[in-house]
């Protein structure tokens, strides 16, 4: 497969403000997940319908706004989907999960969401207490074959390289499932461990991975070349990193991608651009943003790569 130099990505309002007579890993700031969060969950009686719910502005043909931890609004080819949804305020789990700050959107300012990409249901921090009453108010959810067996029919179930066409506005998206593993090379974590990433392509769609809660670096290498073959050159990787570790499984082995290997697969794919999430709001995740910069840098591929806006606002990725 044929390797391209990723390209030199221009920034454009806030990201540019932010970046403008600094590094990339000045502008990343603390990464602690942004302030003015709203309240999460519904509100009692009156609250909006998703349809009327005001959603951020700016950025419509394609971009990323980043909510906190994986949770990421995706716009793409007239398409507004959700990843991953989180939008409880801090608290603490029966898990041993905590949320340590909450979303920089609440779930009544998103405004109508298309389809959720649920990397796996089994984790807190990757579908949380209000994130679970969200997915019944969006017309699609597509998730792994157990969280259709948790969850319910709502929840379409798709083995790895199974497609769904999600229809917005006259145009489709073909949603493909990847595959994903929620640890280093070569482990074996049974269902608790069921995870999936996704592929976004389609006529006039950007193509896109989603890596969801993948760790392996092998894995993300074969993958990517599966999303090309299948569907041309990759034009952006989303890449869930952060390197979330708990002694209770694996003994603190990483179950994201590190910095390092977040690096080293954006090198081995060559996107034209990369998104990380996945490295705030929660107490599992051992690196920072900041962390995943500096890998980028020493790497030699910090071109590619797209700090998210804080505080909710879009980037575009255009």
């Amino acid at each position: 497969m044929q390797r391209r130099r990723p390209k030199l990505l221009r920034l454009t309002t806030a990201a540019v403000a932010a970046t403008a007579g600094m590094s990339l890993l000045a502008a990343c700031g603390s990464g602690d997940g942004g302030g003015g969060n709203e309240k999460a969950g519904r509100t009692a009686e009156g609250a909006k319908s998703p349809a009327a719910r005001p959603g951020p502005a700016g950025g419509r043909d394609f971009s990323v706004t980043h909510i906190g931890g994986p949770t990421t609004i995706v716009e793409i080819a007239g398409a507004r989907i959700l990843l991953d949804p989180t939008f409880d305020e801090p608290k603490k789990y029966k898990s041993g999960l905590e949320k340590t700050a909450g979303p920089a959107l609440g779930v009544d300012r998103i405004g109508k969401i298309d389809a959720v990409l649920l990397s796996h249901d089994q984790h807190d921090d990757n579908l949380d207490d209000a994130g679970r009453e969200l997915l019944e108010e969006v017309p699609v959810v597509l998730s792994t074959p157990g969280a259709h067996q948790r969850l319910g029919d709502h929840v379409k179930g798709m083995k790895s390289w199974t497609s769904h066409d999600l229809k917005v506005s006259g145009r489709t998206i073909k949603v493909t499932a990847v595959p994903a593993l929620h640890g280093p090379d070569g482990v074996d974590r049974g269902a608790d461990g069921e995870v999936t990433g996704f592929a976004l392509s389609g006529r006039g769609v950007p193509t896109t991975y989603v890596s969801g809660d993948n760790a392996a670096v092998k894995v993300a290498k074969r993958t990517g070349a599966g999303i090309e073959k299948r569907f041309g050159a990759l034009d952006t990787a989303i890449l869930f990193a952060g390197a979330a570790r708990t002694p209770a499984i694996l003994d603190n082995a990483p179950l994201t991608l590190t910095s390092k290997n977040a690096a080293a697969v954006a090198e081995a794919l060559a996107p034209r651009k990369v998104v990380p999430v996945h490295t705030d709001s929660w107490n599992i995740y051992s690196q920072d943003m900041k962390s995943l910069v500096r890998a980028f840098e020493k790497r030699g591929v910090e071109d590619a790569l797209v700090v998210p806006a804080p505080a909710g606002k879009p980037t575009s990725l255009r």
